[in-house]
């Protein structure tokens, strides 16, 4: 059984006199495990792709399917609850609190939650390599240090499926394939189905399965 199941996904925004189709017809199928690269230019959709996939945004129409459940007839309250226990977000912003340190950053996540194993914060700061930095403010970490803050904060509450976008966008590119090193440890160890879009090519190697978007329609799949 598929893990997330898409058919003819579609999202319209109206923008004055026009209709811009940012998702348009779309069809997928992302298995347990799988670590997914969509990968596009700025403005094929990509983006509004994955805020669809983590239920941030509801479909203008189509079907999306999570656990063979069609999560877009979903209320707001069970999508909330769907959101905290099954996805896990990673963004090109890190937006980390500016006042609280690494650790403190992840334990907000923890605490947002209502889970209230505090310990948990350093362990996964451990694990995107930061334990020695978790009582760093923001401000003193490097922009690579910042994103590992901000994959530890995904990661607190075990996330079936983790949602990236753009997260190596602010990053150079080796410190971007040092973060997509750590995801792909965690779809390795751990099972995680990853899913990322992103305009950085050697997110290719990453992957299991690529699919390039293009004017809101999936172009290819490579496996």
């Amino acid at each position: 059984m598929a893990l997330i199941e898409i058919k003819d996904l579609t999202k319209v925004y109206k923008s004055g006199r026009s209709t811009i189709r940012a998702v348009d017809g779309i069809n997928l199928v992302v298995e347990k495990g799988d670590f997914l690269v969509v990968i596009g230019p700025s403005g094929s959709g990509k983006s509004t792709l994955l805020q669809l996939l983590g239920c941030l945004d509801k479909p203008t129409s189509g079907e999306i399917k999570i656990d063979d459940k069609e999560v877009n007839r979903f209320s707001d309250a069970r999508l909330a609850e769907l959101r905290q226990n099954k996805l896990g977000f990673i963004f090109q912003s890190f937006n980390l609190i500016p006042t609280l340190t690494a650790r403190q950053n992840v334990e907000a996540a923890i605490a947002k939650r209502g889970k209230g194993d505090k310990n948990k914060a350093l362990e996964v700061l451990e694990k995107v390599g930061l334990a020695e930095r978790a009582d760093h403010l923001p401000s003193l970490l490097s922009g690579g240090e910042q994103q590992r803050v901000a994959t530890a904060r995904a990661l607190i509450n075990d996330p079936e499926i983790i949602l990236a976008d753009e997260p190596t966008g602010n990053l150079d590119s080796r410190t971007g394939k040092e973060i997509l090193d750590i995801l792909k440890n965690l779809n390795r160890e751990k099972k995680q189905t990853v899913i990322i879009v992103t305009h950085s090519e050697y997110a290719r190697e990453f992957a299991n399965k690529v699919v390039e978007m293009r004017d809101g329609k999936l172009q290819t799949e490579k496996i």
